[in-house]
């Protein structure tokens, strides 16, 4: 036995011993068992068990009852949420200099299935409670709700960004002590909930979110419900102690032990055997400034726990039940990898510029190597992230250290790898090894985090903006110039402070579904699916992805039977699993699993979606020694056409050729039976126009036609408010536009599937 393997299992040894006393531990790494038939109680009309559907969803929806989406002056509660989803047309504010009148109608082409309210729990509803008990509308005539309303409009990008100003904090702690005030919107949450749940056609998840921002830090988790005997207010994050940090001089208190405050609220208000059932999924990873996820200890194989200590058995055990799914494409951005943070990688993955929400590509000579492959200098080529540098989408630096409390850095708003999604579950499963429970063993969904209560409004044509009066025009969407003096004009340079171009588009985008494969269309199976992690992620398409495996080749038919919505694993025919889930024990004689892969193209309504443009299989494992790697294997299936950018003129495209199906089986060149692995496969649209070249194709945008003393489109151009369509370069009096025409391929994400070493 080598030192490392005996210092683990020894270090392992005492964990279990100190771990004996945990209840309720979860089969974290529970799958489809090998030649086991899927079984489930069905009640819909025309449900059978082993033939499961594709149903879409929104996870992650903010309405009025939020603090923030309040002030931004959201019109739509809950209920209206819950009906939009279904199908219903929704109203949003008409804008900055009317907020008040409901101007804009939007509608969904097509209804969800499924939809969770998921309101942050600190100030939940109150000052909804406290501004409208005169019957105005938002914000209305009281002064004190005027002041709030100010000071959140007018610092949003900073909160946005992470950061929480400690005026706010004083804001929020306040109310932590009378939970009373959040527990009667809550129960009006859960009893619109029960009231919008549709069995067999749209079912709806009671939640909020928990929304830990202390020293710029982003640990958010969305919290769901399913039952009897729910809890009868929310967990709070703020808390009294936030008061005596802000009296003492602190900026605010601890943030350590903010996911395991959760995880045990919990463990004490969310019973099982008295019918309550719940889950968590963290979301925007990759805003955490390398927090949420810390680093292995060489020196114990383990993270660091809570209160800095190494992560125990009972807490990899809390995490991993809780933790179910992680949320890795929304509106700030996609968690699943990005251009420099790889260092498992064997090699850069082009697909990694996907929307990412922070740039460590900065043109210094600290960049990560992949920088240099991605951005070359020009400009009609390299994404565009290359070139920016402010928020929202601003430029930082790889995190040389990581930690809670805002001791991540050098830059304490760094990025670390860590905050992405396929590095995070390959130290999972190192963790597995050392504690035998596997923490980060989680499936993948994509939601929109929408702040206008309005679900699955992530159509990148005709994107209204998620924040009511933030994001109302196209001003607020793409950018615009700003000064440093609050009554100074950017159209004036001379006599403008610290003039810059804020460029809003590239850090936002509209966002994500979930779905999930499920028998039939109900809270209990839907729920069942997210428990067993078969779901996937899309960027906004319903782009239906399967993935399962076997040690044994599966039927020659397969691509034909899960088109037609039959699964060799579900039945039992086949010994394996299905995405979510463990492959059971290799048999003697199997060399390498097989893994198949299915896509399907967005069916549509009246606007289908885009053929596919390929396939990829992303591995993760941890080898004997311990070290990690990730590996993508590119297009393993593809058209066979030829792929081109849409038109510059009109965003069309060109999808004669293209599959609207891929299947393939993968079987696995490089396995090694002592690995401890996962699986998840990508499918890919052909390219497409971003929802910001949208706004600016649609508008006929010239940049050619900037103002050169100011670098903006006069009142007779009927262009002014789109300077964010622009690469602006130049001084004043020199200024010149060049038309940004950003493409993006559109994808889904299979949730992953795990093989362990004997």
């Amino acid at each position: 036995m080598t030192d490392r393997i005996m210092r683990r299992a020894l270090f392992a040894g005492l964990l279990l011993l100190g771990g004996c006393g945990s209840s309720q531990a979860p089969d974290t790494d529970a799958g489809a068992d090998g030649g086991t038939p899927f079984t489930a109680n069905v009640t819909c009309d025309g449900a059978t068990a082993t033939r499961k559907n594709a149903y879409f969803g929104d996870m992650h929806v903010h309405t009025l009852y939020s603090v923030d989406a309040y002030f931004f002056n959201g019109l739509n509660g809950p209920r209206e949420a819950y009906r939009f989803a279904k199908g219903e047309p929704e109203r949003l504010p008409a804008g900055e200099t009317d907020p008040y009148t409901p101007g804009r109608t939007i509608q969904l082409d097509r209804p969800l299935d499924f939809a969770a309210v998921t309101d942050h729990s600190d100030f939940l509803g109150d000052w909804r409670l406290l501004c409208q008990a005169d019957g105005s509308l938002p914000i209305g005539t009281n002064p004190a709700c005027n002041l709030v309303g100010d000071y959140l409009r007018q610092n949003i990008t900073t909160i946005v960004n992470g950061d929480q100003p400690a005026a706010f904090t004083v804001l929020t702690a306040a109310f932590a002590p009378v939970p009373i005030v959040t527990s009667i919107p809550w129960q009006d949450e859960l009893n619109i909930a029960d009231e919008e749940n549709l069995p067999c056609s749209f079912s709806t998840f009671p939640g909020y979110e928990w929304t830990s921002q202390k020293h710029s830090q982003m640990i958010h988790r969305d919290v769901y419900f399913t039952g009897t005997n729910l809890p009868a207010d929310v967990a709070h994050v703020a808390t009294p102690e936030d008061l005596v940090a802000l009296a003492t001089g602190q900026q605010t208190s601890s943030n350590a032990n903010d996911d395991w405050r959760i995880y045990d609220y919990l463990e004490q208000n969310c019973d099982p055997a008295q019918g309550c059932r719940t889950m968590t999924i963290p979301h925007n990873s990759n805003q955490s400034n390398g927090a949420m996820y810390l680093p292995i200890d060489p020196a114990t194989g383990l993270p660091q726990g809570r209160d800095a200590a190494p992560l125990t058995l009972a807490d990899a055990e809390l995490r991993a039940k809780y933790d179910r799914i992680i949320e890795i494409h929304q509106h700030k951005g996609n968690s699943e990898c990005a251009v420099g943070l790889g260092p498992y990688e064997d090699r850069f993955d082009p697909s990694c510029t996907f929307e990412l929400a922070k740039n460590v590509c900065r043109g210094l000579a600290s960049d990560p190597p992949e920088c240099r492959q991605v951005c070359s200098g020009d400009p009609q080529r390299d994404p565009d992230f290359c070139h920016l540098t402010l928020a929202p989408t601003f430029a930082t630096g790889v995190c040389q250290t990581e930690g809670h409390d805002g001791t991540s850095g050098p830059d304490p708003k760094c990025v670390a790898p860590l905050d992405m999604a396929r590095n995070i579950l390959a130290d999972g499963l190192e963790i597995r090894d050392v504690l035998g429970v596997n923490p980060m063993h989680m499936g993948f969904i994509g939601s929109s985090d929408t702040h206008n209560g309005d679900p699955g409004d992530i159509a990148e044509q005709n994107f209204p903006g998620h924040g009511g009066i933030l994001d109302s025009d196209p001003r607020t969407q793409l950018g615009y110039w700003t000064c440093d003096g609050k009554n100074e004009d950017p159209a004036d340079p001379a006599h403008c402070t610290n003039r810059q171009f804020l460029d809003r588009a590239r850090g936002f985008n509209p966002g994500g579904l979930a779905g999930v494969w499920a028998p039939e269309n109900t809270r209990q199976a839907v729920w069942d699916a997210f428990q067993r992690g078969e779901t996937f992620a899309t960027s906004g398409p319903r782009i239906r992805i399967r993935t399962l495996a076997s040690w044994t080749p599966p039927p020659a038919d397969i691509c034909d039977r899960l088109s037609a919505g039959d699964n060799p694993v579900d039945t039992g025919e086949i010994a394996g699993a299905v995405m979510g889930g463990d492959l059971p024990s290799r048999p003697a004689g199997a060399k390498a699993p097989y893994i198949v892969v299915w896509a399907q193209q967005d069916p549509g309504d009246q606007t289908p979606g885009l053929p596919l443009q390929k396939l990829d299989l992303v591995k993760g494992w941890s080898d004997a020694s311990g070290a990690r790697h990730v590996k993508v294997f590119d297009a393993i299936a593809r058209t066979s056409a030829t792929v081109s950018r849409p038109s510059q003129q009109d965003c069309s495209v060109q999808p004669a050729g293209h599959p609207e199906r891929l299947c393939t089986v993968w079987h696995d060149p490089q396995f090694e039976a002592n690995q401890n692995a996962y699986y998840y496969a990508r499918a890919f649209e052909i390219p497409s126009c971003r929802w910001s070249t949208h706004l600016c194709v649609n508008a006929g945008v010239q940049c050619s036609a900037l103002d050169p003393a100011n670098g903006m489109f006069t009142q007779a151009s009927g262009w002014q408010g789109y300077e964010g369509c622009c690469s602006i370069s130049g001084a004043p009096g020199s200024f010149k536009g060049r038309n940004v025409f950003a493409t993006i391929e559109e994808r889904a994400w299979a949730s992953p599937i795990w093989a362990r070493r004997p």
